[in-house]
């Protein structure tokens, strides 16, 4: 809603309610908008929300001396959350600055002095992203509050657990922009960097988790005070030991929230990590190539392999890495190629983690070099091809489809390869399972040299197997990608592939059929947007089988999908170009299909000076089609 939408009756009872010293109201509007029980109760919410929004734009301030009055001083625990789950929902960046510098001064030490009493955990675990936001705000514009940081280094010092996993929070959830200041003023204090060192040191250990993982976003956000080498190495060590533990442990989320931080760490600080990543690719692949941990854990470790490709400073590391572990990480993503369903029927998490293994193939071969990754690929790609698991198979077959999109002429260059993969794809085909079939067909259409020079030079033979899969395929989502792979083979290799009698009998006797399949629209519009290609492409052809083909486009025009309808059209058009000269008159002007049709039935404008009598059904338009296509006229 717009400030100007607000009614002023809204704005008069806003008024009244954050004026009052009556605090029902607002406890009342707190559990309209955040009480589970209400989540449901969408009207309620809404209404609640609006108020709420009327309060924030109308009277600011006395919507901030509420919420931090009830923050501070009530009694009860819900109360206190909902209030600092609201002064978030204020935005501090936009209202503190409007503040008076009084105001502001005020409120800094009433803040601090609350959270030095503040008992619950959970509501400090809120607040903590709210000091962050006040604490980012004064030091981007130019202000300071050491009085601030004092208090969250004695919280960090402390052996309270609450107090240190409050100030890890704190400095884990400063914005980017306010990081470097805030290490900065730190870095003024004397003896704080030493003091900070040494609980991040002892929070990276600690048996409490909540502490454990909040000191690796805290460490992540104030790295740069520890950029001297000694102090680093210590921390990176804690990290990684941290990570291990972690991972070993009885509860996922804390790993991943762990890891998660160490991947910041890796894309925001590459100088300092440059030294340490080859270590740190040995680590990822230990995580990785563990059968103990699930493929979430597989696709979160190798992520950070993924952010390494996509940071210049650490292009040095995959140049200089050993084939073995070059190896071992290729084999990674393409472990995560094999988790797909038996029945091709893929959730969310299947699809999900097949989709990391193909960005994880497609980032670390770019990262390899084509003179790297071009050699690993083919060798990955026979081991994978010739496996008895069809999962395998089709990981081979689906490498082979990211590979392309970036190394194509590469691929080409190499001859002996070219051989191999179109054995295999042949083979693959075939395969015994349709899920590898499906793939193969799939890797036929990419759009790439590699496949197109394929098709080219072993054409003759991708003709036969093309036409074997729309006459022997069971699966009927298989033979749908079949007609695709056939379609875009022909369109690349047209009219060479069709050169040979045999060949376009054999396409045309397969491709024909299709137009009476009851079973896939889609198949039977492939089938006919192909025989259009074909017929448009290959005069030869297209007069040897126009008396065939015409009578079947006719019927066509009468399907219930509009599509194949207009490809009908679209054939009758180009036969009528190709056919005979008394038939060009139809193409003329590409009309709507009625129109058309009703040229069909009526011939009465084939020409301003043809002799062609009036003819009344389509019945009788299929048995002239055989005349105009040998030429013949009729008086």
């Amino acid at each position: 809603m717009e400030v100007s939408e607000f009614p002023l009756e809204l704005q008069s009872k806003a008024f009244q309610i954050l004026s009052s010293n009556d605090n029902t109201p607002i406890e009342t509007l707190f559990s309209h908008i955040y009480s589970p029980q209400h989540q449901n109760q969408h009207s309620l919410r809404s209404h609640a929300l609006a108020f709420l929004q009327c309060c924030k734009h109308h009277h600011p301030d006395l919507l901030l001396i509420k919420l931090f009055f009830l923050l501070r001083t009530d009694t009860l625990l819900e109360t206190r959350s909902n209030a600092a789950r609201a002064l978030h929902f204020l935005k501090p960046p936009e209202f503190w600055p409007k503040l008076k510098p009084i105001a502001q001064g005020r409120l800094k030490a009433h803040f601090l002095a609350y959270l030095a009493k503040e008992s619950s955990l959970h509501v400090l675990r809120l607040t903590s992203i709210l000091l962050a936001e006040i604490l980012s705000v004064t030091y981007t514009t130019h202000q300071n509050w050491p009085e601030a940081l004092d208090f969250l280094v004695s919280f960090i010092a402390s052996d309270d657990d609450n107090c240190r996993e409050f100030a890890s929070l704190v400095f884990k959830n400063l914005p980017n922009e306010s990081r470097f200041l805030v290490s900065s003023a730190l870095g003024e204090k004397n003896d704080t960097v030493r003091v900070l060192h040494a609980s991040f040191f002892s929070c990276l250990a600690s048996s409490n988790r909540d502490v454990q993982v909040a000191s690796f976003g805290a460490v992540v956000s104030l790295v740069r005070l520890f950029s001297e080498p000694a102090m680093f190495h210590d921390l990176l060590r804690a990290i990684m030991v941290g990570v291990f533990t972690l991972l070993h442990g009885s509860e996922g989320s804390y790993f991943r929230s762990a890891f998660a931080e160490l991947i910041n760490l890796v894309s925001q600080e590459p100088l300092l990590l440059k030294e340490y990543m080859n270590d740190m690719v040995l680590d990822v692949l230990q995580i990785a190539e563990s059968d103990s941990l699930s493929e979430e854990t597989h696709c979160l470790a190798f992520q950070l392999v993924v952010v390494m490709t996509e940071v210049k400073e650490y292009d040095h590391v995959f140049v200089n890495l050993p084939h073995e572990t070059v190896q071992r990480l290729f084999f990674v993503p393409m472990k995560m190629l094999r988790y797909v369903a038996e029945d091709g029927c893929d959730g969310k998490r299947e699809l999900e983690i097949e989709k990391a293994g193909m960005k994880g193939l497609k980032k670390l071969s770019a990262a390899l070099g084509a003179s790297k990754a071009v050699p690993l690929a083919c060798e990955v790609f026979l081991l994978h091809v010739d496996n008895m698991e069809w999962r395998l198979r089709r990981a081979g077959i689906t490498m082979l489809s990211v590979l392309v999109e970036d190394f194509s002429d590469e691929m080409v260059m190499m001859g002996s390869f070219i051989v191999e993969v179109v054995r295999k794809v042949l083979e693959l085909m075939e395969d015994s399972h349709a899920q590898v079939r499906m793939a193969t067909f799939k890797f036929m259409t990419a759009s790439s040299n590699f496949v197109q020079a394929v098709q080219l030079l072993y054409h003759q033979r991708f003709v036969h197997v093309f036409c074997n899969a729309l006459d022997n395929e069971q699966d009927l989502d298989v033979k749908e990608q079949a007609g695709s792979a056939m379609q875009f083979f022909l369109n690349n290799t047209l009219p060479e592939s069709l050169t040979l009698n045999d060949n376009a009998d054999t396409v045309m006797g397969k491709l024909l059929p299709l137009l009476q399949d009851k079973e896939s629209s889609k198949l039977k519009n492939i089938a006919l947007s192909t025989l259009n290609t074909v017929v448009q492409r290959c005069e030869e052809v297209a007069h040897k089988y126009c008396a065939i083909y015409l009578p079947k486009l006719l019927e066509a025009c009468n399907d219930e999908n509009f599509t194949i309808r207009e490809e009908a059209a679209r054939g009758i058009r180009i036969c009528a170009e190709l056919g005979t000269p008394q038939l060009k008159t139809l193409s003329i002007e590409y009309r709507p299909l009625s129109e058309k049709a009703q040229d069909l039935n009526s011939f009465q404008d084939l020409g301003r000076e043809s002799t062609i009598p009036l003819v009344t059904g389509k019945a009788e338009v299929a048995e002239m089609m055989p005349a105009f296509c040998k030429g013949q006229s009729f008086a």
